[in-house]
């Protein structure tokens, strides 16, 4: 399995409107391998918040996948899609990726 994390550092205060983002339809759910994608919340930071999106694939290639297809290419394309420009409220957003490697 490969783990795609996207980590967003988000101004305090937005726990609700990222948990709405979320839970929005999206057009990765229905990629070939799109296992499940959950969201983590740490608010010990007491200048902001930070979420961490796992995104969990049957491997890296259906990744590769769904980042070449055109529904990707044309969220990031359209500017009147919420992938299109980073949200105010949020500071940075940084990407990791992982191999699975041991599950219980």
């Amino acid at each position: 399995m490969y783990v795609v994390v996207r980590i967003l550092k988000v101004q305090k205060g937005f726990q609700e409107k990222m948990v709405e983002r979320f839970l929005s339809k999206s057009v990765m759910t229905n990629s070939p391998g799109f296992i499940k994608a959950e969201l983590l919340f740490d608010k010990k930071n007491p200048e902001f918040d930070l979420y961490r999106h796992m995104i969990y694939w049957k491997d890296k290639k259906a990744f590769f996948v769904w980042e070449g297809s055109p529904e990707h290419i044309a969220l990031h394309r359209d500017k009147n899609s919420g992938h299109h420009q980073k949200p105010e409220e949020v500071i940075e957003v940084t990407r990791e990726t992982y191999e699975l490697i041991a599950s219980k």
